[in-house]
C-alpha cells in the first residue's frame, strides 16, 4: 500500500471450493492484523463469488456487508532527489563477476550510511528557495504526480568538486585502502521523484521528516540500488526507473528500465505477477455497479497498464488479459 496508508486487510481465494468459507488459519490472520490495525478486513473468494469478513468476538471472522464508493485521496508531498554519485571501488572485486550481488550489497550498506550519516544536513528547497524545517508542509501538497516538487539536496560541504564520492574497498573483510591496487570509478544516478500521503496537513517539514527519510531510502533508493544493471564498458551502474500506477487515486510504485532486454532478467517475473494480481482483484468487483468516476479510474488502471507493459516481454499477454477485462466494465 501506499506510505501513510497502511493495510486494510487481506485478500486471497479458495479456488474450486463450492462454498467460500473462513478458516482457522484465516482467523489467526486477520486476528493479528487487527491487532496492529483496527478495522482490518479479510476478502475471500472462490473464483466467482466474494465475501467480506471482519474479526468479531472471541477471535472469531464474522461476515460483513461491503460497499463499493470512492474514497477521499489525501494529498501528498512529492519528494524529488536528483543527485550524481561517483563510486571508487577497488578492482579487485571485478576479478570474479559471477557474484555481482556482494557487490551490489557493498554499495547499499556504504551508500545507506553515507545517507544516514548526512540526513540532518539534507536540505529542502521548493523553486529554488530554501524551505525551513519550521515550515507547514500544508501549501506544498499537491494531488498529482506532475505538479512541482519538493527537492532534496545534499550539500555541498558533503561533495568534492559537487559530486558525491563513495569507496567501495571492503576486501576480505578490511576496511583500509591498499595504495597499491587500483580503483576505478563508476557512475550511478541517485534519482528519485517518491509521493508521500499526508493526513495531517498541520505538520511542520521537522514532523515528517522521518518519515520521508524511511520512504526514500528503505523503500525507494536502497531498493534501487540492489537492483541496478552493472554496464562495465561504459563504467556505469544503470538504476531502474519509477513508474507509477493510478489505483482508484493512489499510486502503485513499479519499477522498470527503459529496455526490455534488461526488464527481462531483472524485472520481468516479479513485474507480471504483480500485474497479474491486481487484475484478477479487480475481475471480482467489476459486476458490482460502479459510478463513472470508478469506472474512469478503472478504465485509467488499465491505460497505466497497457503503457507498463510495453517496457517488458509479455506485452501481448498483458493487453489480452486488459482487453478481456474491459468488456466486463459495467
Amino acid at each position: 500500500m501506499p506510505q501513510g496508508i497502511g493495510p486494510i486487510g487481506i485478500y486471497h481465494s479458495h479456488p474450486f471450493s463450492s462454498e467460500i468459507f473462513h478458516s482457522h488459519t484465516d482467523d489467526s490472520t486477520l486476528l493479528s492484523l487487527s491487532n496492529q490495525f483496527s478495522n482490518c478486513i479479510s476478502i475471500v473468494t472462490n473464483g466467482e463469488e466474494i465475501i467480506f469478513y471482519r474479526m468479531g468476538r472471541k477471535s472469531k471472522a464474522k461476515e460483513i456487508q461491503a460497499e463499493f464508493i470512492n474514497p477521499d485521496i489525501p494529498q501528498f508531498l512529492l519528494i524529488s532527489i536528483d543527485e550524481k554519485l561517483h563510486l571508487k571501488i577497488n578492482n579487485n572485486i571485478f576479478n570474479n563477476r559471477t557474484d555481482e550481488s556482494k557487490l551490489k550489497i557493498m554499495i547499499l550498506n556504504t551508500m545507506k550510511d553515507y545517507l544516514e550519516d548526512i540526513w540532518i544536513e539534507f536540505e529542502f528547497s521548493y523553486n529554488n528557495s530554501k524551505i525551513s524545517e519550521n515550515d507547514s508542509i500544508k501549501p506544498y501538497l499537491v494531488n498529482n504526480l506532475t505538479a512541482e516538487s519538493v527537492q532534496l539536496i545534499v550539500p555541498e560541504k558533503f561533495k568534492e568538486g559537487n559530486k558525491i564520492k563513495l569507496i567501495i574497498n571492503n576486501i576480505g573483510g578490511s576496511e583500509e585502502l591498499n595504495v597499491n591496487q587500483d580503483q576505478t570509478y563508476f557512475s550511478l544516478n541517485m534519482k528519485a521523484k517518491i509521493p508521500i500521503y499526508i493526513t495531517d496537513k498541520n505538520k511542520t517539514f521537522q514532523k515528517v521528516n522521518q518519515t520521508i527519510k524511511t520512504e526514500l531510502l528503505s523503500n525507494n533508493l536502497l531498493p534501487k540500488i540492489y537492483n541496478c544493471v552493472t554496464n562495465y564498458d561504459k563504467k556505469i551502474m544503470l538504476t531502474p526507473d519509477d513508474y507509477y500506477l493510478n489505483f482508484f487515486g493512489f499510486f502503485i510504485r513499479v519499477l522498470s528500465f527503459n529496455k526490455k532486454e534488461l526488464n527481462k532478467n531483472e524485472f520481468s517475473q516479479k513485474t507480471y505477477e504483480i500485474l497479474a494480481k491486481l487484475i484478477a482483484l479487480f475481475d471480482n468487483f467489476l459486476t458490482e455497479g460502479l459510478t463513472d468516476k470508478m469506472r474512469n479510474q478503472v478504465i485509467m488502471f488499465f491505460n497505466n497498464t497497457i503503457k507498463l507493459s510495453k517496457k517488458f516481454t509479455w506485452e501481448k499477454k498483458i493487453n489480452k488479459q486488459v482487453k478481456n477485462m474491459k468488456k466486463n466494465i459495467k
